[in-house]
């Protein structure tokens, strides 16, 4: 832990100064940096995942010779849980869109219809 000590003072020392002059003026500055913080996590989170799934299969791709079924098993689960990970992400995007209003109606962000009118659907009146 001595031998430690000065190193932490010194990380300690510029770590500081970053957190004071990044500082929230107001609770949406606050709410901003912790999502944009989470989403830097997640990012990293998933990088990890797939280094973590390379990793695995170049392991114990020679492991699995004598059982071609388990190698079978062992890349498809790592590729569900790839796809679920990556997949997660555009559900709950897509879910803030629907359910607090993301700005647009529909599909291809088409603008939502103003209040009290019909919608019209490009008939002519002729």
């Amino acid at each position: 832990m001595t031998k430690l000590r000065p190193l932490l003072i010194f990380l300690a020392v510029l770590v500081v100064p970053v957190f004071a002059h990044a500082a929230a003026k107001s609770f949406s500055e606050l709410v901003e940096s912790l999502v944009s913080l989470i989403n830097t996590g997640i990012g990293f989170l998933l990088l990890l995942g797939i280094i973590m799934y390379f990793w695995g299969i170049s392991v114990n791709v020679l492991k699995f010779e004598d059982d071609p079924e388990k190698k079978k098993a062992y890349f498809f689960w790592g590729i569900i849980v790839l796809f679920v990970m990556f997949s997660i992400w555009g559900i709950i995007e897509l879910l803030q869109n629907t359910l607090f209003g993301g700005g647009s109606f529909g599909i291809g962000g088409a603008p939502a219809p103003e209040s009290g009118t019909s919608p019209t659907f490009f008939l002519d009146s002729n």
